[in-house]
């Protein structure tokens, strides 16, 4: 019986409507496809908006031509589809540019293009309008000049000379700029009160007769300066010498520093002997006494400084030994008058006895 059925038409017929109903079912209620689909048709509908910073490119003949005027960099809006937004902003797979190709030498206003842009995208440019100057391109060479002020040195410090690497620079501009240069130089800045060598980098400029910056390109930008800056000394000894007015000539003067080392520019050092007169100041002296001198001072602008920078005197006036004397003499006269004083005690004694006797007889 139920291989009757089944060998039956209209057991095929029920499966086939079996069938039919359940796809229908199927693509009417929603699954896990169609929600993939959904959910990429919402995406790819989805706007999205950036905005970013692009290099601005030239199409021009920059061999022939210095062109000014132009920002390196230019902001870009786009706006379109969220995935193509971002791809383009993470790649940058576009260009931005000026045409100068069929301009003359002057000044235009140029609209900024682009190109690679995908065309689904909207895009605004910030500026839109550029103003550029088109001149003659002309290349020069430059020695570099040295300026700085010297007045940083320390006291008694020199510089040496000035050594910059490379000693040359190139400029490149338009030619009427290059006629206004008057000279390329780099301006070291010293520290206030330097000792040590300047040894820097430093930025090099061109300027005009007036001192203002001419607007080319230099290569190399900085330049390596050197400037020695050193001090020269001397080893000498020491003269002490009595200053100031005093009723007592007797003064002697001692100091355990003999020698002394002196400091100062060449000149100061080459005016300076093997001895140095060290002047000692008595006015206020009234015995003996120790005093410090500072060297710099009692030598004033002959040396910058001097090591040790003071010494101690030690100044003997001599009233010591003048007491002693008088204290002797005192002491004579003492005994002196004992002694008269004696020799009358006596007379007088010799005297009496001989009285005595007279008296007796």
């Amino acid at each position: 019986m139920i291989k009757k059925i089944i060998n039956s038409n209209y057991f095929y017929a029920f499966i086939a409507l079996c069938c039919a109903l359940w796809l229908f079912f199927f693509v009417s209620t929603p699954g896990v496809g169609s929600t993939r689909d959904s959910n990429q048709s919402n995406t790819s509908t989805v706007t999205k908006k950036a905005t970013f910073t692009v290099p601005l490119q030239l199409q021009a003949d920059v061999d022939k031509y210095y062109i000014t005027g132009y920002p390196e960099n230019v902001k870009v809006t786009i706006e379109g589809p969220s995935a193509l937004v971002t791809a383009t902003k993470n790649t940058q797979n576009f260009n931005l540019y000026l045409n100068l190709k069929d301009l003359s030498i002057g000044q235009h206003r140029v609209q900024i293009k682009e190109s690679g842009l995908n065309s689904e995208l909207t895009y605004t440019i910030k500026p839109k309008y550029v103003t550029v100057n088109i001149q003659q391109r002309e290349t020069k060479k430059f020695a570099v000049d040295v300026d700085y002020n010297k007045e940083s040195l320390a006291t008694g410090y020199e510089a040496g000379k000035t050594e910059v690497s490379p000693d040359t620079v190139t400029v490149t501009g338009a030619a009427s700029e290059i006629e206004k240069i008057d000279k390329v130089i780099v301006k070291p800045i010293l520290p206030k009160g330097i000792k040590s060598s300047f040894d820097q980098e430093v930025l090099v400029q061109a300027l005009d007769k007036n001192g203002k910056t001419v607007n080319v390109t230099l290569d190399p930008q900085t330049v390596h300066v050197k400037i020695p800056i050193t001090i020269q000394s001397k080893q000498v000894s020491v003269n002490l010498k009595q200053q100031g007015s005093s009723t007592n000539s007797n003064y002697t003067f001692e100091s355990d520093v003999k020698n002394v080392r002196v400091f100062g520019t060449q000149d100061q050092i080459d005016a300076i002997d093997d001895s140095i007169d060290v002047p000692v100041d008595v006015s206020d002296v009234t015995g003996n006494t120790k005093k410090s001198i500072n060297l710099s001072d009692a030598l004033g602008s002959k040396v910058a400084f001097t090591d040790p920078e003071s010494i101690s005197v030690t100044i003997n006036t001599g009233s010591s030994s003048s007491s002693s004397t008088n204290s002797t003499n005192s002491t004579s006269t003492s005994n002196s008058d004992s002694s008269s004083t004696n020799n009358n005690s006596s007379s007088s004694s010799s005297d009496s006895t001989e009285d005595n006797n007279n008296s007796e007889q």
